[in-house]
């Protein structure tokens, strides 16, 4: 299945994988392309998503090297200083 080249360049930036999104972070980033695809009129705008958007990357240690955990390490949340502010 073809996958957004929006979402392929957040998994490059970030260095994850699909599985290591949760189901909300993949909702986070279809509402977000759909919003700026169809709504906006334009395309998706890492800027735009950097602004709104931060992502949290859980690792573990295996001996003196930092992976990313198995399944569901990336949890998307809308940035603080964003919550509540009417724009």
């Amino acid at each position: 299945m073809p996958v957004h080249q929006f979402l392929r360049g957040l998994m490059d930036y970030y260095q994850v994988e699909l599985q290591h999104l949760t189901p909300n972070g993949i909702q986070h980033i279809v509402a977000f392309v759909a919003l700026c695809e169809g709504f906006l009129g334009i395309n998706p705008h890492f800027d735009l998503w950097w602004y709104l958007f931060t992502i949290n990357l859980m690792k573990r240690q295996v001996g003196k090297q930092d992976l990313h955990a198995p399944v569901g390490c990336a949890s998307i949340h809308l940035r603080n200083t964003r919550v509540g502010r009417i724009c």
